[in-house]
């Protein structure tokens, strides 16, 4: 099932141990207040709050994310929360916000937020996509780089297929039996042969990483994002939450290493090993991993001399 940025945010929050959901309750007089009845109490002290940030995923101030204070942060009598700088606007009734504390929602004072890691996460993790790619007349090599920028490397492509237009749409993409990578910086290029006309499309099978198959929130459909990751509260991804858990809990402990006394940070990078062997298991078992044809290309060729000696007979070269 689809997940979006918040709910895996949360999720990894959960993670490394603290995260808080609720709405406000009235409307706050102060840009850097807000008012959650949920915490009036006389059991809760003013610094209830210590060391963990507030952030507003929607509303007036959505994606706004500020530290509390630490000794008057909360006031148990009325709930008001009070945060270190102001946001941009007043924050009225019924504005959900979030509390987070270990590591803050977004990017902050230098630390790593939920988000990046939430992309992180899917950057490694993997889907198995066919892209289609327009057929030209006659043409061999087809570059990727504009249309697939994160394909750098020939391992990350299952196979090659190819379909006329006229085909009726019950019909199996046909095999391209050779097809080859060719290197070329930040735009490699499949190069295939036969070739195919431009009544057909070349489908390129490929590993695609998860943070570039995204449903953006103002989308239709899950497909090729235009930018890498999860950029808006509501777009979605197809890692489902277990695993956002799993592989994520090691980018938690790799940005919780950086921070504390070193005996944590220590403790942290044995948790971090711990996590990367667990995340590497679940990515064994749980996502997909295709048989790859490797001859998919003949050693040698044929050619016609005449293209480059004129002579009236068949060479053949390396392929």
């Amino acid at each position: 099932m689809p997940n979006s940025l918040g709910d895996y945010r949360r999720r990894l929050a959960e993670t490394a141990g603290y995260n808080v959901q609720v709405d406000t309750t009235a409307g706050a007089t102060q840009p850097n207040q807000v008012v959650c009845s949920q915490f009036q109490s006389t059991e809760l002290e003013n610094t209830f709050f210590g060391n963990t940030w507030l952030y507003q995923p929607t509303g007036p101030n959505a994606g706004e994310c500020r530290r509390i204070q630490y000794e008057t942060g909360l006031d148990p009598s009325t709930g008001t929360i009070t945060t270190e700088r102001a946001f941009a606007n007043l924050t009225p009734i019924d504005t959900p916000v979030e509390v987070y504390g270990r590591l803050p929602p977004v990017k902050y004072e230098g630390r790593l937020g939920l988000n990046d890691l939430v992309n992180r996460t899917l950057a490694e993790c993997w889907t198995i996509q066919k892209l289609p790619l327009p057929g030209v007349m006659n043409q061999r090599i087809y570059p990727l780089g504009a249309a697939f920028p994160w394909l750098q490397a020939e391992d990350q492509v299952v196979e090659v297929f190819f379909r006329s237009l006229n085909d009726p749409p019950e019909s199996v993409d046909q095999l391209m039996f050779n097809w080859r990578w060719v290197p070329g910086g930040d735009n490699p290029a499949i190069e295939i042969t036969p070739t195919i006309d431009d009544e057909s499309v070349l489908f390129i099978q490929a590993f695609v990483p998860m943070s570039w198959w995204i449903f953006p929130s103002t989308g239709t459909g899950f497909g090729l994002a235009a930018t890498e990751g999860l950029q808006n509260e509501a777009d979605q991804a197809i890692m489902p939450l277990l695993g956002m858990e799993i592989v994520g809990n090691a980018w938690v402990y790799t940005e919780l290493a950086k921070w504390g006394m070193p005996d944590d940070q220590a403790t942290y990078r044995q948790l971090r090993a711990q996590a990367r062997a667990a995340a590497n298991q679940w990515k064994r078992l749980t996502l997909m991993h295709p048989q790859r044809r490797t001859n998919h290309w003949p050693a040698i060729l044929t050619v016609r001399s005449r293209q480059n000696y004129g002579y009236g007979y068949s060479l053949m070269t390396p392929g």
